[in-house]
């Protein structure tokens, strides 16, 4: 039963359709959808590319940042190319930090954890995988469909080896202080919470999509 609900959910999200019904195995389909994700990048920007599958459009491109928008939801991405280039797995957050849902994810050498917190009838969802991570709140009808879509998108991310390269040089190269920030973060979450307060600051120039 859980592989026909995870192949119809495959068919929706590399169809369009706008939603199937609802998993609570949450853990199967980041597992799943990784394991069938073919990979046919069709975005770039600085510093890597991805798939961004039919349905989701770019609300905001701001480098390691995006915004996409998908079933009336806006999802917040950050590329934590730092990490990447120092190969830190570090990434994930002790399971009492999420009261509704929380698991570790492992898959072909990437790392990270898929976190849930109920809050009234929202759902704010963080997916942290591939040195990258999505966040967004969702209506507990379309929680999976999206949880699927964010997956999609953190799999196929792809690093230009050279521009990353680049980008650690340089920012080495602006002061002391800046070498001390990047080298080996402990956890991406101190570079994420910095990302997190520019979407904030600039929330008025995003197009905030009303939740279903």
């Amino acid at each position: 039963m859980r592989r026909l609900i995870v192949f119809v959910l495959l068919i929706t999200l590399f169809t369009g359709c706008s939603r199937i019904d609802n998993s609570e195995d949450y853990i199967a389909i980041v597992n799943d959808v990784s394991s069938y994700n073919n990979n046919k990048l069709n975005t770039a920007t600085t510093g890597y590319k991805y798939y961004l599958p039919i349905g989701v459009r770019v609300v905001k491109n701001l480098d390691f940042n995006q915004v996409f928008s998908v079933l009336n939801t806006n999802m917040y991405m950050y590329v934590d190319v730092v990490s990447y280039y120092y190969k830190n797995f570090n990434n994930s957050k002790v399971g009492n930090d999420f009261n509704y849902y929380y698991e570790n994810i492992s898959n072909n050498g990437n790392f990270g954890y898929i976190g849930i917190n109920k809050e009234d009838d929202s759902y704010f969802t963080v997916v942290s995988y591939n040195y990258a991570k999505i966040e967004f709140y969702a209506n507990k009808s379309n929680l999976s469909s999206i949880i699927g879509y964010a997956t999609l998108i953190l799999d196929s991310i792809e690093y230009n080896d050279n521009v990353v390269e680049k980008y650690i040089s340089s920012n080495d190269i602006v002061s002391n202080d800046t070498v001390y920030s990047i080298k080996k973060p402990s956890d991406t979450n101190s570079k994420f919470n910095q990302y997190l307060q520019e979407y904030v600051q600039e929330e008025d120039q995003i197009t905030i999509l009303p939740e279903e």
